[in-house]
């Protein structure tokens, strides 16, 4: 089937809960209704205005970037609101925060279990016996891959002391384990204080705990029961001469009862035996059936059984046997995340071996379409999925046990789970799959190593070896793309896991992924960069956003966080007053949708061209997008999710030594204003018989050189040479 006979790719509804907001370009949106077509957004600044959008022409806008989705603060159950940024904070800050969400974790299972005590001696043995797995967990985070050998010096962290974690236990456990509410408020955020008397506290507690030992009482019901005994003792108060308690309203009341501890309520009104045998089986809620798309993911890595060579050979005839005899080749790693509702596979990735980047980039691949990478490998089925998580659920290995993935997944807005050690079952979908493709596609490749050597026996695996990584990357997208999408699958009662997809998206919709800027921020690559007046340089790039502009102009020099994404370069987060801001590239040619790799692969071109020259004309940069543009889009596809992407140490190390030093021309990016209804400043370009019109360190520009497209109409936007 060509791609012309591809059929497009099924529109998604979206669930935008209440409160949550929508900005297109500069105008931003509250969502209104949505169907199957698209969705209704309500203009904030003229409120009497409503636009209809289509999902097709929403999903465009997100691919260029110009769409931006909020949700709705998530608020801590029985807490104040927590919305903080946890990417914000200092790296030592945010592993604090991940070594006490690991040991909360530890000690909540042991709690399920009734292996603990919240006394001293209690959390002191607690202490004892999950310090060996929180030691293992830092060993395979400092030496990932490999075992410890003689002289290797391991650094381990210092555990919470028991009045620590007797402070935040309840806390975390309440807001159903999300780590924001173990950031340390600062004396400026203040504290959520009672306006209540302390005896009125004291009744409600009481009422709540006696009336709720009744089960089968409705919230509203305790709630009117627990009002009514604190009107009589205020009234009887009256009579003794003394003030009045202040009544709470039965909302307050609810309130409060929602925040009551589930494992506590359930001990209060079946006892503790039963709350053990109810809670035991969920641990920490990984055991519980998912609903709606995107309810829970569970990622995990696999070692594939299969040997290939690590390298892209194609056509083997091409080559003596000699040569490919010397090729590189072994076992592949693939990450895979499943969503547990519909068990359809949301992200795949082949990569050298794990790593806590490869994890963040298959989270990312899980948060958007990858229809266009479906097409580009020939596959008949669109590969649609993508969701905005609520629970994420990963295993103890070094990709996700360390400070960065688990402070990324409460960015995207979920929850990051700690299951224990050694139980499988709490990941059983993902380790299933792996099962399945362990069995079902395995054996039908060369090269295959089975699972142990009394399985493989006499088999050549070696000499059998065929397949090159990008035919590894391709078999396994097509299996999953093509086959297991739509093949019925027993726990889905004979469904589809695609047809699941589409019957749990028409019943409850699927949850607004994370938009471009998130992803960025939450999964980017960061920098620290001083401004100029021309904007942060990264890449040989200037980015400048308004911002930027007015932190200028107050006359701030000092350095900035910045955050790149490697698949998409067009803009960058920059962190400004405690928010991260967008910042585009300050260029003639877009370039939203240029990848990392690509730009570095045509920059080494340029550079080598023009070896001598530290500042290179904008009509170079915009032929070299036009060059990224014209290759093959297929091709640029399948290039980029084969193994080999670089890590974040190498991606800040090409920055230091390939793109230090040199740059384009541009203008002020931040001293001038920007025109009316332009993101930048307006481009003027020099008359062509200017010396800047054909510069002479580009020995290409003369009578042959065109500038470029849409380059003398006065809707080209940019910065004037200086």
């Amino acid at each position: 089937m060509t791609f012309s006979s591809i059929p497009a790719s099924r529109a998604i509804m979206r669930s935008m809960p209440p409160g949550s907001t929508v900005k297109i370009a500069d105008t931003v949106y509250a969502p209104e209704s949505s169907d199957m077509q698209g969705i209704m957004l309500r203009r904030m600044d003229s409120p009497e205005i409503v636009e209809f959008f289509r999902w097709e022409d929403i999903a465009i806008l997100r691919a260029s970037g110009n769409w931006r989705y909020d949700p709705p603060p998530r608020i801590a159950t029985g807490s104040a609101s927590y919305t903080c940024d946890l990417a914000l904070l200092s790296a030592k800050a945010r592993a604090k925060i991940v070594l006490m969400a690991r040991v909360l974790s530890a000690i909540h299972e042991l709690h399920t279990k009734g292996e603990v005590t919240f006394t001293d001696r209690g959390l002191a043995e607690a202490l004892r016996k999950i310090a060996p797995q929180l030691a293992k967990a830092e060993v395979n985070q400092q030496f990932p891959g490999r075992a410890l050998r003689m002289g290797d010096q391991v650094v381990l962290a210092q555990l919470p002391s028991t009045r620590s974690i007797r402070r935040v236990y309840r806390k975390f456990i309440r807001a159903n384990f999300d780590l924001r509410v173990l950031v340390r408020r600062t004396p400026r955020q203040g504290h959520a204080e009672s306006y209540f008397e302390p005896e009125v506290e004291e009744l409600m507690q009481q009422g709540i705990r006696e009336f709720g030992k009744r089960g089968g009482c409705y919230a509203r019901t305790v709630a009117e029961n627990t009002q009514s005994m604190i009107r009589r003792v205020s009234n009887a108060r009256l009579e003794k001469g003394l003030s009045a308690l202040t009544i709470p309203c039965i909302k307050t009341i609810e309130r409060r009862i929602a925040a009551l501890d589930p494992f506590e309520m359930t001990a209060l009104r079946e006892g503790i035996d039963a709350a053990r045998r109810k809670f035991a089986s969920s641990g920490l809620g990984v055991q519980q059936m998912a609903q709606f798309p995107g309810e829970r993911i569970e990622i995990d890595e696999w070692e594939v059984d299969l040997w290939t060579y690590f390298t892209r050979i194609g056509l083997t005839n091409a080559l003596s046997p000699e040569i490919i005899e010397k090729l590189p080749k072994g076992r592949r790693w693939i990450y895979a995340i499943i969503d547990c509702a519909t068990r359809c596979i949301l992200a795949l990735l082949v990569v050298q071996k794990p790593s806590a980047e490869a994890a963040m980039r298959a989270l990312r691949m899980a948060s958007v379409d990858k229809t266009e990478y479906a097409r580009a490998i020939g596959a008949k089925s669109a590969w649609s999925f993508c969701a905005g998580f609520s629970v994420v659920c990963a295993d103890t290995g070094a990709a996700f046990n360390n400070s960065d993935f688990p402070i990324a997944v409460n960015d995207l807005g979920a929850t990051m789970l700690f299951p224990p050690v050694k139980i499988p079952e709490l990941r059983g979908h993902i380790e299933r799959w792996f099962g399945n493709l362990s069995q079902n596609l395995m054996p039908y490749l060369s090269g295959r190593t089975y699972h142990n050597p009394i399985a493989r026996g006499d088999y050549p695996t070696e000499q059998l070896t065929a397949l090159d990584d990008e035919d590894l990357t391709r078999i396994l997208s097509l299996y999953v793309i093509d086959y297991y999408h739509n093949r019925p699958h027993r726990s889905l009662n004979g469904q589809t896991p695609a047809q699941r997809w589409r019957d749990l998206e028409d019943q409850f919709a699927v949850t607004e992924p994370a938009d471009l800027h998130t992803l960025r921020a939450a999964l980017g690559v960061e920098f620290t960069r001083k401004p100029s007046k021309k904007g942060i340089e990264l890449f040989s790039n200037h980015y400048s956003c308004d911002a930027l502009r007015r932190l200028w102009e107050t006359g701030k020099r000092s350095r900035l966080r910045v955050k790149a994404d490697p698949a998409d370069i067009g803009a960058i987060s920059i962190e400004i007053d405690g928010k991260w801001e967008t910042a585009e590239a300050v260029t003639v040619t877009p370039l939203f949708g240029i990848s990392l790799a690509e730009w570095t692969e045509k920059f080494r071109e340029i550079k080598q061209r023009y070896a001598h020259e530290a500042e290179l004309t904008e009509s170079i940069r915009t032929r070299a997008i036009e060059e990224i543009r014209a290759i093959n889009k297929a091709a640029r596809i399948r290039a980029g999710v084969l193994p080999g992407e670089p890590s974040n140490e190498q991606i800040k190390a090409i920055q230091k030594n390939l793109f230090h030093g040199t740059s384009f021309r541009t203008g002020s990016a931040i001293i001038e204003t920007p025109a009316e209804g332009f993101i930048g400043q307006r481009i003027t370009l020099p008359p062509e018989d200017s010396p800047e019109a054909s510069s002479p360190t580009d020995p290409s520009a003369g009578d042959n050189h065109q500038p470029p497209p849409d380059a003398t109409d006065d809707s080209a936007w940019g910065f004037d040479d200086e």
